[in-house]
């Protein structure tokens, strides 16, 4: 006979209470509270129970974790990182000022508990030998290009560049075909917000390793590039790849290339502006770009800022609206000219080929090709 049951059975007057409680251990408290559940509930009152406390003081509350919850959704159905020290950045947002955010192991395991994380050890990180990257912003960019298709199943080419030091997305073009020329515009185009870098990194497609470099030269701008069969040394950009792709997942499939560029260019704002990033210590890349010391092409001849215009070559000129208009010659009458201007000196480049230095006259919005018949100005 259980000792429960021994206690609901007992005749109070023919025991002593205190000897039986002494014999089994208990205190009289407790005999007495085995009685008055067994007369409340009858049989169920001599199951034992749990003993757990009712409340836990250190237990993450329900509305934090409901919280929690739907951020994890929200940034899943964005299509952007959903990880616990993401949520963690995000979280105070959410819970208004002064809420005190929990760490992110308590997010992970309020995750896991919730069924949105499941253990997968071949999902493990998985060391590298070494890891290297550049001690200052536009100390070298790293561009690479990758497929995606239109929703009509068209094949497309993403042109990426990505800030070595603060990983910053320094561009993300659109084209149909990746050549050089495209590539020499991408640089220009992030160029224009953030500045040239001192180098760049590529793989050894021949759009990267020769047409961009022979371009970038000019400008003072050095060229390097992987090993053939090893992405690893331009491995930021591939990453970026993966998370660019993860996001265009989540969204309607674009049906033109303006329609995919509206919805790149959303994801670079987002990513350089709001995303914390793992490799910076969750800090944003635009915010670690402002705050790192900057370099620039190494040598001659961009030595100070410069300004970038773009323009259709139409009756021979590259007319840049209010600013200039420079003559190139009417063999490159509609293609893109882009001219980099340093102070007084430009290089203007068509296709993404240098086709004219020279030194620009203050006192003329038009630079002629020629001075008069027959004798040219500085000219390539």
């Amino acid at each position: 006979m259980s000792v429960r049951r021994a206690i609901a059975d007992a005749d109070l007057s023919t025991l002593n209470v205190s000897a039986f409680c002494r014999a089994h251990g208990l205190s009289r408290d407790r005999f007495y509270d085995i009685r008055r559940r067994y007369e409340a509930e009858g049989e169920a009152g001599l199951e034992s129970r749990s003993r757990a406390p009712h409340t836990v003081a250190n237990r993450t509350p329900s509305d934090v974790e409901d919280a929690i919850v739907r951020l994890r959704k929200d940034l899943i159905d964005l299509g952007v990182e959903a990880g616990a020290a993401t949520i963690a950045f995000h979280l105070p947002t959410r819970l208004g000022p002064g809420a005190e955010v929990p760490s992110d192991s308590t997010i992970w395991r309020v995750l896991t508990r919730r069924g949105f994380i499941v253990a997968d050890p071949s999902k493990k990180p998985k060391r590298s030998g070494r890891s290297f990257s550049a001690e200052r912003a536009n100390e070298c960019w790293q561009i690479d290009d990758t497929e995606w298709f239109l929703s009509d199943g068209t094949s497309v080419k993403i042109i990426d560049v990505i800030d070595d030091c603060s990983r910053v997305c320094i561009a993300s073009v659109v084209v149909e075909v990746c050549t050089g020329a495209e590539a020499f515009n991408a640089m220009a185009t992030g160029a224009t917000e953030w500045g040239w870098p001192e180098r760049f990194l590529s793989d050894n497609a021949k759009a990267f390793k020769y047409t961009l470099a022979a371009a970038l030269a000019e400008l003072g701008i050095g060229a390097g590039h992987s090993r053939p069969y090893h992405p690893q040394t331009n491995g930021k950009v591939e990453r970026f790849h993966q998370t660019l792709k993860k996001y265009l997942a989540t969204q309607p499939p674009a049906e033109d290339i303006a329609e995919l560029q509206a919805q790149v260019d959303w994801f670079r704002r987002y990513y350089n502006n709001e995303r914390p990033h793992r490799s910076l210590g969750r800090t944003i890349p635009g915010v670690v770009w402002a705050t790192t010391p900057r370099s620039g092409p190494a040598n001659h001849p961009i030595t100070g800022p410069t300004k970038t215009y773009s323009a259709t070559v139409s009756n021979g000129m590259a007319d840049h609206a209010t600013k200039l208009a420079i003559g190139v010659g009417a063999a490159h009458n509609g293609h893109r000219a882009t001219t980099v201007i340093t102070g007084a000196t430009a290089h203007v480049f068509v296709e993404g080929r240098l086709v004219r230095t020279l030194t620009i006259d203050p006192s003329r919005r038009y630079q002629a090709l020629y001075d008069r018949p027959g004798r040219p100005t500085t000219t390539q």
